[in-house]
């Protein structure tokens, strides 16, 4: 039996050892720097406004201990409809999956429960997969789904020279239907998250620049939200700071778009919101952020202004991606 097990039993005898007492309450970590776990949030039974929390959160512990027991693998789909009337909604099980995470020091793709991948790929990409099958992404092939859970991934074949992941999948599809792997004349494998990336999407980007050994782009958009989804790969994300390891790729190269170059783009650009300087300044907060994305979030609450890939869609693949790549543009 696995640590996780040996972990959820004792948790389950402390709250078996309150109950005694009366004291149906389980302990959850907030979000922590590293490993450092400053102060708690207590779910608890007794208390009619977090009683039906804790009950999600006693289901999800449940699972996630058969599954170190017996093997396999959950989805969050597939544990909502197990129990519809207890579990009430999709969003309530990824809640407590990551409570779950946060209470073991681990990620959800360790625990065995998992959420449908978002990523999509194209381009130079063979996976391997460890019952045989080989998901063969070319480059006439078209957009492949990424696997939901990468651990079933055995080995990744490209013959690729770099990977360039965008933000959205709008510009994904745009980027294909303009040509981009015939007009950049460079193997490279094209990715997109649609939006802030899953941990498969993550792991895969991770394990592309660690076993391969290829150099990873990014490109989001001008404004603070791209920035943190260009930190989410990078750094990792803040809800799940306490477990990154495998999912971060902190040489990832920030080609663009950048709020420098928002002056230059004219009507290209729109103006902030209270939404986005209230962003602007949680990031700037933080202590391990690199100071050339300091200086362009600086640049942003300069300007007010935000720009999306978009406004330079018409010219991304003849010169703006090749240029930065290229000329090694990028922070």
């Amino acid at each position: 039996m696995g640590e996780f097990a040996e972990n959820i039993e004792r948790i389950a005898l402390e709250l078996l050892s309150n109950l005694v007492h009366g004291n149906a309450t389980l302990s959850v970590p907030r979000n922590s720097s590293g490993n450092v776990i400053s102060e708690y949030r207590r779910v608890s039974y007794n208390n009619r406004g977090s009683r039906h929390s804790f009950c999600v959160l006693i289901y999800m512990l449940s699972r996630v201990h058969r599954l170190q027991v017996r093997g396999g693998s959950f989805t969050v789909r597939g544990l909502y409809y197990d129990n519809p009337l207890l579990v009430r909604s999709q969003s309530r099980i990824a809640e407590a999956r990551l409570d779950v995470c946060r209470m073991l020091s681990t990620s959800p793709l360790s625990l065995g429960i998992l959420a449908a991948s978002k990523g999509l790929v194209a381009g130079d990409l063979r996976l391997l997969m460890t019952n045989g099958d080989v998901l063969d992404s070319s480059l006439y092939g078209g957009p492949l789904t990424l696997p939901t859970d990468p651990a079933k991934i055995d080995r990744i074949e490209t013959q690729a020279e770099f990977v360039l992941i965008v933000e959205k999948e709008s510009v994904f599809e745009s980027l294909l239907s303009r040509n981009v792997f015939g007009t950049f004349k460079r193997r490279f494998i094209l990715i997109t998250g649609k939006g802030y990336p899953d941990c498969c999407t993550r792991r895969i980007v991770h394990r592309l620049t660690e076993e391969n050994q290829l150099e990873a782009y990014i490109l989001v958009d001008a404004d603070p939200f791209g920035v943190e989804i260009m930190l989410v790969y990078r750094h990792g994300s803040q809800s799940m700071s306490f477990s990154s390891q495998g999912l971060t790729t902190p040489a990832l190269r920030w080609i663009g778009l950048h709020p420098s170059e928002i002056p230059a783009l004219g009507t290209g650009a729109v103006a902030l919101v209270a939404g986005d300087n209230k962003k602007i300044n949680d990031l700037l907060a933080r202590h391990n952020l690199e100071p050339g994305v300091r200086q362009e979030l600086r640049m942003l609450q300069d300007v007010q202004l935000k720009a999306e890939i978009e406004s330079v869609i018409d010219f991304l693949t003849d010169d703006y991606i090749p240029n930065k790549i290229n000329r090694n543009l990028f922070l």
